[in-house]
């Protein structure tokens, strides 16, 4: 059989136990068209992920100025690698109590990925003085895609009594064991976390609190304070509630609510207050202009007996001479 990857390479009815003779002729060459459709699959899958790795390196190298950043803030806050490191659910398990000064000496921690993404990495780390070795970098290289994949250490010059011995087990191997330790790549899982989660954000672990440290009591003393309650149960006055849920609303927020609609129902219950008091005040005001429509025709009508009155007056002066005129003829 060739040894060309399988995905490069056509297959022929030959290299198929399962179809054996029986198998109906039709059958048989879909058998052999469906193969060839799964090859060009295989084909595009590696194109694809050729193309990712283009970006990956692209990434990568956009992202070597903003660690450099990082690293110049994590050199000014003392014991930062160490609180990590401690904090972290899986690597401070590696970590026994009297190997915690060693982590404090630990200045910097730096993953460098090689050019080709696929063939490994390194792990350097940068340590002040301390009493286990000389070295100020120790580098740990993993090379995955040898024929034999292997891991290569910076010589560590150990002071005296100080070289750990060789672990007996891999699962319980301690962070200076670990450090002269060439355990294969695909086994080092302290390795494996390192590169692929502390590294990547240190931060969360270093602001997380140390949950070995952290006792039932302080747990309880915690609850209560987030609910608002002291230690019998009992509520305590002026509590606010610092952290809210946007998915589940606070009972402050349910007040605030509450007191929101009974401010917007007062403004809703003056508003209509002020616009029954407008449309009184409208009514009085048109009420008032009839009164002076009606005083003015009052008036108009006054004047108009008035004249009437004197026309008949006119009249009767008039008729009373005539009379008189009469009287002298």
């Amino acid at each position: 059989m060739s040894e060309e990857p399988a995905a490069k390479r056509m297959k022929n009815s030959d290299e198929y136990p399962n179809l054996r003779a029986e198998v109906a002729g039709p059958v048989k060459e879909k058998l052999i068209e469906l193969d060839a459709v799964q090859h060009q699959l295989d084909v595009m899958s590696e194109k694809a992920a050729e193309e990712i790795l283009k970006v990956e390196q692209a990434f990568n190298t956009k992202r070597l100025p903003i660690y450099e950043k990082r690293k110049k803030l994590t050199s000014k806050i003392d014991n930062f690698w160490q609180t990590a490191f401690l904090n972290h659910h899986l690597l401070s398990t590696a970590i026994p109590e009297e190997q915690e000064d060693l982590l404090s000496a630990l200045r910097d921690l730096e993953v460098q990925e090689f050019d080709d993404l696929r063939s490994g990495f390194k792990i350097i780390m940068t340590f002040d003085a301390n009493e286990y070795f000389e070295n100020e970098v120790i580098t740990k290289s993993y090379f995955l895609q040898s024929e034999t994949p292997s891991t290569q250490i910076t010589e560590i010059q150990w002071k005296e009594d100080k070289k750990p011995p060789a672990p007996e087990d891999e699962s319980s191997i301690t962070f200076l064991e670990w450090l002269s330790y060439a355990a294969p790549p695909d086994s080092d899982e302290i390795a494996e976390v390192i590169k692929d989660d502390l590294y990547i954000n240190p931060l969360q672990y270093y602001v997380m609190p140390d949950m070995q440290e952290v006792d039932e009591d302080d747990i309880e003393g915690f609850l209560n304070e987030e609910r608002g309650v002291d230690e019998n149960g009992q509520p305590v006055r002026n509590f606010k509630q610092r952290i809210s849920d946007p998915l589940k609303p606070s009972e402050d927020s349910d007040n605030g609510d509450e007191a929101g609609d009974e401010e917007e129902e007062e403004e809703e219950v003056g508003d209509e207050e002020a616009g029954g008091e407008v449309e009184d005040e409208e009514a009085e005001g048109e009420d008032e202009e009839e009164e002076e429509e009606e005083e003015e025709e009052g008036e108009a009508e006054g004047a108009a007996e008035e004249e009437e009155e004197g026309g008949d007056e006119e009249n009767e002066e008039e008729e009373a001479e005539a009379e008189v005129d009469q009287t002298e003829e």
